[in-house]
Formats: C-alpha cells, sequence, structure tokens
C-alpha cells in the first residue's frame, strides 16, 4: 500500500518539484551543460527519493520487538521498495522533463485552440490545451506504479518473495535508459519545459476565456460575511494551481485500487488518506502569492481567514462523496455509515488543519 499511494505521489508531485524552475536564469547565466542542469535536476528531487527511502527503510527495519529476525526478507523487500520508488520517480522527471514542445504545441496550435472551444462550448468549462501532456503523464506516471504493484503481488503470490524484485528491476532499468535518451538533448528539453510551465502558470486568462472563471454569484454556498474572501483565494488558487486536475487523477488512482478488490478496511484506510489529502490545497493557500499578509489584513480578521480555508474546502464535497457512494455501488466495499464517518472526518480536518494554518501564518508574519 505505501508503494501503491507512492505512485500517485510519484505521478502529480515530479511537475511541481522542477518546473517552473526559480534558478533557471542563474543556470542560463552560468552556461551550464547538460551534466550540470542534470545536477541540479537531481538535487531538486533529491529531498523527496532520501525521504521516501528513509520512510521505506523505516517500514522494513522498524521491527523493533525482534529487529534481528528475518534480515533477509526485510534487505528483499527494502530493496524492492527502493528501486521501484527511485525507478518511477526516474521515468517520471524523463517524461515530464520532456514535455515541453508537446505542451506548447497543444497550446499554440490550431488542434488545440479547437480542444479549446469544443470544451468550452459543450462543457461550460475552461481548459488549457496545453496541460494535456501533463494530464497524460501523471495518468500514464501513476498508473504504471499501481500496475507494477500489483504484478509484483502477483509474481509473489505464484513464485515467491524473490520475484518481486522484478518489476523494481524494470522500473529501475527503464528509467536509466530514458534518463541517457533525456541526457542527449536535455538543454533544449529542459528550457523548453520551463519556459512553458512559467508561461501556464505565470499568465492570466484573456479574452473570451475570461467569461469562464469563476464568479461571485457561483459561490452559493458560502456564506455572505466571507464571501468576497473565499472568491478571491479561489481565483488565485485557479490561477496558480490546478488542484481539480490533481484531485482528478486523485479519483482514478482511488477507483483503480478499488478494482482490484481490496479489503473493505483497506478502501476505506485509502478513502480517509484521500480526504484527508485534499486539504493539501490549505497549505498551498498559505503562500503570499495567493493572499498576501496586507490583503489578508485588509480584507478580515485572522477568524474570518479561519473560515475562508474552511468554505473553500467544501467547495470538493459533494464530489468527494458521490464519488464513494457511487464506487460503493459498484464494489460494495464502503458502507453507508463509514461513507458518513468519512465525509465527517473530512469537514472535521479541514477545520482543524484551517485553524492550525491560522496560527502558523500569525507566528510567522
Amino acid at each position: 500500500m505505501l508503494l501503491f499511494f507512492s505512485s500517485a505521489l510519484i505521478a502529480f508531485i515530479t511537475p511541481y518539484l522542477l518546473f517552473p524552475d526559480p534558478y533557471a536564469v542563474i543556470l542560463q547565466l552560468g552556461n551550464r551543460g547538460s551534466s550540470g542542469i542534470f545536477r541540479h535536476i537531481l538535487k531538486r528531487t533529491g529531498a523527496v527519493q532520501s525521504g521516501a527511502v528513509v520512510v521505506i527503510g523505516t517500514v522494513c527495519f522498524g521491527d523493533i520487538s525482534s529487529p534481528l529476525t528475518d534480515l533477509g526478507s526485510k534487505l528483499l523487500y527494502f530493496a524492492a521498495g527502493s528501486f521501484f520508488f527511485i525507478g518511477l520517480m526516474g521515468i517520471s522527471i524523463s517524461l515530464y522533463t520532456r514535455s515541453g514542445e508537446k505542451s506548447r504545441f497543444w497550446k499554440e496550435s490550431e488542434k488545440g485552440r479547437k480542444l479549446r472551444a469544443d470544451v468550452g462550448e459543450y462543457f461550460k468549462y475552461p481548459i488549457d490545451p496545453g496541460s494535456i501532456p501533463s494530464f497524460i503523464n501523471t495518468v500514464v506516471v501513476g498508473g504504471m506504479g499501481m500496475i507494477g504493484v500489483s504484478v509484483g503481488a502477483m509474481f509473489y503470490s505464484s513464485y515467491g518473495s524473490l520475484y518481486e524484485l522484478i518489476p523494481a528491476v524494470v522500473f529501475l532499468i527503464a528509467a536509466t535508459v530514458l534518463m541517457i535518451r533525456l541526457y542527449k538533448h536535455l538543454v533544449r528539453d529542459f528550457y523548453s519545459t520551463h519556459a512553458f510551465f512559467n508561461e501556464f502558470f505565470g499568465e492570466t486568462i484573456a479574452g473570451k476565456e475570461a467569461e469562464s472563471k469563476i464568479k461571485v454569484e457561483q459561490l452559493w454556498w458560502v456564506p455572505g460575511a466571507i464571501k468576497s474572501h473565499v472568491w478571491a483565494t479561489l481565483l488565485q488558487l485557479d490561477r496558480k494551481f490546478p488542484a481539480g486536475r490533481v484531485l482528478l487523477i486523485g479519483h482514478l488512482l482511488i477507483w483503480l485500487l478499488s478494482y482490484q478488490r481490496p479489503a473493505e478496511q483497506t478502501m476505506i484506510s485509502a478513502w480517509v488518506l484521500f480526504a484527508i489529502f485534499h486539504h493539501a490545497i490549505i497549505i498551498i493557500s498559505l503562500s503570499d502569492e495567493y493572499a498576501p499578509a496586507w490583503f489578508r489584513r485588509w480584507l478580515g480578521s485572522a477568524f474570518q481567514w479561519t473560515l475562508v480555508r474552511v468554505w473553500i474546502q467544501f467547495r470538493w464535497i459533494l464530489i468527494l462523496a458521490l464519488s464513494i457512494w457511487v464506487n460503493s455501488l459498484i464494489f460494495d466495499h464502503v458502507s453507508y455509515a463509514a461513507q458518513g464517518g468519512i465525509i465527517l472526518l473530512y469537514i472535521a480536518s479541514a477545520a482543524i488543519i484551517s485553524l492550525i494554518a491560522t496560527f502558523y501564518q500569525k507566528a510567522t508574519t
């Protein structure tokens, strides 16, 4: 299960670790070649990879009652987990770093403009065609990792624990091959992808697309006293962070897990973790890029901003509840009582994390 959720983590976190790169200008001024940029990428992702290895090691060797028993099995699973994470991370880095040209094509081509117009006309939802390659990469990396976990489990049940290493080693070899191919044209691919993401996250919606921005009157579920605060926060979040796309991938991954027919407790745990994961948006919204300190003080009190962070999370609650309910109807995993408990936990955790976020901001500003 740790590797299963690690696949989802790798799938969506890689582009945010790498692009847009705040050090790109320094790299250009230093005229760094492929080797320098390659080391820079590894350094930018190194904390996540080393942290994952530490977590995997803790899970494998954290046997307090009998730390010296079954060392062979523990080493085997530690190697499988580490190879799996590092390999899948390498694949993800390679795919995302080489996505700049494809993203620019979809953003600027006639095909991309037609897609934008069709989606806007039929679904009344703004879409940037340039995000299509990143969306595909997210699905590919997440799906590949989860399939790898499933294949490893199948090998384990059929042939033994040693064969569970095969998917991890395959990922490691594939990552090595892709990294070698990436290295040959790394300078071009890195700056191209950086330029696209810098433009993608830096620009605002203009022209006819402005009609698709979230409007105050659409926030019928928000109390009037904080409606303008919630509107401003959601507008800025939508400009800077594609939360809807990330959460959609999360739903797809949970459904993929459900399709594997795990135990009910496993599914309940997965939905609970996913529900709490939604509140990463609260942490992201603490950045001054979304609401600087002077802006917060001007619009309202700390208590009001605590309520704002709670209410922006209600944006996703109906989708979450509907997804859990439909999933339970199809796969018969989660009882109605458990569904209600998950939704209540979602609301309670939103309130607690929002309150902690307020105390944190007051202490640091």
